[in-house]
């Protein structure tokens, strides 16, 4: 017995939008990891691997800043429909919470990466510039909000399948 679909999936995104989305989901994947393994290196070890990072990062700034004009300006799909009004409500709340967290994770980064000296390191190649890890709060705090983005992410990929599993609805269509 296939269950009634309660969404109207054939409402889209705009393409604008969905590029977006996809491109910055693949940078965050690569973006994570990245971060992971550089906090465990020496400064002089992750210069090259810094200037990498941060301007992918300031990359997913800017595509955030230009998804948000698109949330404003684009006419989007009704939000998802999931019998709960708990979990309707949940489904919104992450996906604003996904925005707040990356212009958080990228200012602190911004901050990370003049108020660290980093920027001054970079440009005079004095590594002596860089202040210890222990006196950076904004590289705490990006280190915080990309872990909470990435558990974020984890069940933003657990109620995409979930819905998938209790509606029969592929709400990928909407997005692809």
């Amino acid at each position: 017995m296939k269950v009634k679909t309660q969404n109207n999936l054939n409402e889209k995104y705009s393409k604008g939008t969905i590029l977006i989305h996809w491109i910055t989901a693949l940078l965050i994947l690569a973006l994570f990891p990245l971060g992971k393994y550089m906090s465990s290196l020496e400064a002089s070890e992750k210069m090259g691997l810094l200037k990498i990072h941060a301007a992918l990062g300031a990359v997913v700034f800017f595509l955030t800043v230009l998804r948000s004009y698109f949330f404003f300006k684009s006419k989007r799909p009704d939000d998802l429909k999931t019998g709960s009004k708990l979990n309707d409500k949940l489904a919104v709340w992450i996906h604003n919470l996904f925005y707040f967290l990356l212009i958080g994770i990228a200012l602190a980064g911004f901050a990370v990466m003049f108020l660290g000296g980093y920027v001054d390191a970079l440009k005079s190649g004095n590594l002596d510039l860089i202040l210890p890890k222990g006196d950076l709060i904004p590289l705490k705090a990006h280190g915080l909000l990309a872990t909470i983005m990435m558990i974020l992410l984890v069940f933003h990929v657990l109620g995409v399948v979930k819905h998938y599993l209790l509606t029969k609805e592929n709400t990928l269509k909407r997005i692809l």
